[in-house]
């Protein structure tokens, strides 16, 4: 029931962070903005949010009390109140700062619904990790789906209502008395969790997913735009992003129950190979209909894929378990959300379907990284393994071996 609340809080927190990217055709016509500056209000929420998870991953370690998991759920949803801001340069400004206040309580919703999902070790970690962010994935997805109808129906003051949400979600985990994992109760000391996940050194996972989350994020936050451009209503690119995130949450799901019988990072490996491939397929269709069924794929393999990284970065060795955490999920989309916020003037110069073909790379520098670091773990391995029978196979060796 824990793990249910959480992946329900987790969904809420990122029904927002899906918001403002599908409803950016929207507000550039409602504050006559250009892209860039519309770019920048979005990356303000999302940079925001990844930015302080990575601050905040290693605070209150030795806390159980979820105080900042409150916090977030009721702060996470101030960009609901957009339509109070005036039509002028000072309400883009307030709006700036409205969306990174938003992602504050976004980020802060995430180091501790992790950690609290680390306490329920009588679950599978593969199992556990899938659920509860397969949460956010369909919040993520919902969240721009809403967004769209509501904002096409009522005009933005409609999104107020979707600021119920976090009160809903805080007195679920109020009722439920979620509590956190601290780092003596790590997976290292939990026999029941780890099960069979290899334990890889955690920077190198890193590197394997920080240009596929590049990708990613070129691909959520123009694809909306990039549909209004060819003549689609708003609401099209909301029911996109829902597609893609229903495949997102089917891939965490398939993926982690495969991730029993192989080895996770062959996993990894033929996801973020094929991820590319479809989203070319995707980005040459773009104009039909039809082609909104590549989306299911695309979520499948490239949000799939990362959950297996999380998952493996769940017991790599490094950094202590906060911070592995806030890396992984706010370093991975924090690089990737400045690195856009980079490129959106070649947005606005070029158009935005260059910017989406150049997210095809990212996906397969990403699975040539994960292939480099499966082959080099498989080869430490080997090399370790004379040496781990040694005492066995010397017949005049004194040194007792252990079975």
């Amino acid at each position: 029931m824990q793990l249910l609340v959480l992946s329900a809080a987790h969904f809420i927190a990122d029904m927002f962070g899906n918001m403002l990217p599908v409803i950016l055709p929207a507000l550039r016509a409602e504050f006559t903005m250009t892209l860039t500056v519309g770019g920048l209000v979005v990356s303000a929420c999302v940079l925001t949010s990844n930015l302080v998870q990575m601050l905040t991953g290693h605070t209150r370690a030795n806390k159980s009390i979820p105080v900042l998991l409150y916090i977030g759920l009721a702060t996470g949803g101030a960009i609901c109140f957009i339509s109070l801001l005036p039509r002028t340069s000072l309400g883009i400004g307030i709006m700036v700062l409205m969306a990174a206040v938003s992602g504050v309580g976004i980020a802060l919703v995430h180091p501790e619904g992790l950690r609290a999902m680390h306490r329920l070790d009588a679950i599978p970690a593969g199992l556990s990790t899938a659920i509860f962010m397969m949460g956010g994935f369909v919040g993520y997805s919902a969240g721009g789906a809403l967004s769209a109808e509501f904002v096409h129906r009522w005009g933005l003051g409609g999104l107020r209502w979707i600021a119920l949400g976090p009160v809903v979600a805080i007195v679920l985990v109020m009722l439920a008395r979620v509590r956190l994992a601290v780092e003596s109760e790590t997976p290292a000391q939990q026999p029941h969790s780890a099960g069979s996940i290899k334990r890889l050194p955690f920077w190198p996972l890193m590197a394997v997913a920080i240009p596929a989350g590049i990708s990613t994020t070129i691909l959520c936050m123009l694809m909306p735009t990039r549909l209004e451009e060819l003549g689609f209503a708003l609401t099209w690119g909301g029911y996109s992003s829902t597609v893609y995130g229903i495949g997102a949450a089917v891939g965490s799901f398939t993926l982690a129950y495969l991730a029993y019988r192989t080895d996770e990072m062959k996993l990894v490996v033929a996801t973020l190979l094929a991820a590319p491939f479809i989203l070319a397929t995707y980005l040459l269709a773009i104009a039909h209909r039809a082609a909104i069924v590549l989306l299911f794929g695309q979520g499948f393999c490239a949000m799939g894929s990362y959950i297996l990284l999380i998952t493996l970065a769940r017991y790599a060795t490094g950094p202590n378990l906060g911070r592995r955490m806030g890396f992984i999920i706010g370093g991975t989309w924090g690089v990737a959300v400045m690195v856009f916020m980079a490129l959106t003037p070649v947005a606005d110069r070029f158009g935005t379907q260059p910017l989406l073909y150049s997210a095809v790379g990212g996906y397969f520098v990403s699975a040539c990284m994960a292939l480099w670091l499966m082959k080099h773990a498989a080869q430490k391995a080997s090399a370790a393994a004379p040496t781990a029978l040694e005492g066995i196979r010397d017949p005049v060796s004194r040194t007792p071996s252990t079975v």
